[in-house]
């Protein structure tokens, strides 16, 4: 098994780019991050399963849409940790800004995935 300390650091690498591409809305980019079949847990929708390539699809066109009506312009990391729990399996805490695109803040949240 990779060290743990180099598992934080690719779980880490890869959040960046995932998060880069969410605020350059990569669709293509992002969209690779999510391995089918995949769930989204939330508070407002319960469990939500993804399993084919049109439900990942219409996830970040759903996503996308609901930000942007708000006025989304970018989102920021304050915080990342992760907890490797084998070698292949972490667990990844993000503490994310979103900002409208007048640089005002939309929302705060945490994110948690596996």
């Amino acid at each position: 098994m990779a060290d743990s300390e180099q598992i934080v650091r690719e779980i880490e690498q890869f959040y960046g780019r995932y998060i880069d591409a969410f605020n350059r809305e990569d669709i293509d980019l992002y969209l690779e991050s999510f391995d089918l079949p995949f769930a989204v847990l939330s508070g407002e929708h319960g469990a939500t399963v993804f399993a084919d390539e049109a439900a990942r699809q219409r996830f970040y066109t759903q996503t996308m849409i609901a930000i942007q009506g708000r006025g989304w312009g970018r989102s920021a990391v304050d915080l990342v940790k992760v907890w490797p729990l084998a070698q292949n399996l972490a667990t990844l805490m993000a503490d994310v800004t979103r900002y409208k695109k007048d640089g005002t803040i939309l929302e705060q949240l945490r994110a948690f995935y596996t």
